[in-house]
């Protein structure tokens, strides 16, 4: 087989397991099949090009994860490129070390995989080393927003016309959904879609603004599941960039 063969192929399988690990690093789902197999085989391809022209080099990770992740939204996108990224030099790393010692190439590849594959593993088996990876996607229209998330089961608020329970999040990340509204408050004016729901907490009642997502997904443990269920915005005292999601909406 020629070198430059065997190059294509070694970046094409190596990249067929970087990338699922860059994505269960960052608390998303994977990749379906077709997905994954067209980004490794861009991946190859960019890598033996980059022999030539090195400037497709830098290009090869965003492109690659970019075909591998689209499907979730530009968020998703932008930490799987950070995560994959430390996958890939972990990988690297590991390459360059074994080359270094003179190592055959396979065996390099495959020192490679086995490092990969024994990290996925201890991902997989101890939840708890990615369990604070927690996100919550609201979609509105063709506006996306993914946010830090906790679950916080105190949050008992469901609404009262639809019994769904409502997660609260930021006023800055509905500003984000909402651009085109100049104000978010119960007491002067409310964008289209909201209406008020009354709450009652330890600090006291009050009203909130509520709205009903076109979409929402709910990122836990690296697993991504649809969750039916409306968005409270938070008054200006509350300074946190998380989203507080009700524990019924992941029971539901």
């Amino acid at each position: 087989m020629l070198n430059g063969e065997a190059f294509f192929f070694g970046n094409v399988l190596l990249s067929g397991c970087v990338l699922p690990l860059g994505g269960k690093l960052a608390g998303v789902s994977p990749p379906d099949g077709r997905r994954l197999a067209a980004a490794a085989c861009m991946a190859g391809a960019l890598s033996v090009a980059g022999l030539w022209l090195p400037l497709l080099g830098p290009l090869s990770l965003p492109v690659c994860v970019w075909l591998a992740y689209r499907a979730q939204g530009r968020a998703a996108v932008r930490r799987c490129t950070l995560t994959t990224l430390c996958a890939s030099l972990m990988t690297g790393g590991a390459a360059t070390a074994l080359a270094a010692r003179d190592v055959a190439p396979w065996a390099c590849v495959g020192g490679s995989l086995a490092l990969e594959g024994a990290f996925y593993l201890l991902v997989k088996l101890l939840p708890c080393v990615m369990k604070e990876v927690r996100q919550v996607e609201l979609m509105v229209g063709d506006r996306r927003i993914m946010l830090p998330a906790m679950v916080d089961s105190g949050n008992l608020m469901r609404d009262p016309v639809t019994s769904l329970p409502v997660l609260v999040i930021p006023l800055r990340a509905a500003h984000a959904l909402y651009p085109e509204a100049a104000a978010i408050d119960p007491l002067r004016a409310l964008p289209a879609g909201f209406r008020l729901l009354h709450v009652r907490t330890a600090a006291g009642s009050g009203l909130l603004p509520m709205f009903r997502p076109d979409r929402c997904w709910l990122y836990l443990d690296g697993r991504r599941q649809e969750a039916r269920l409306l968005a409270a915005v938070a008054g200006q005292e509350y300074r946190g960039a998380q989203a507080l999601v009700p524990l019924s909406a992941i029971r539901e």
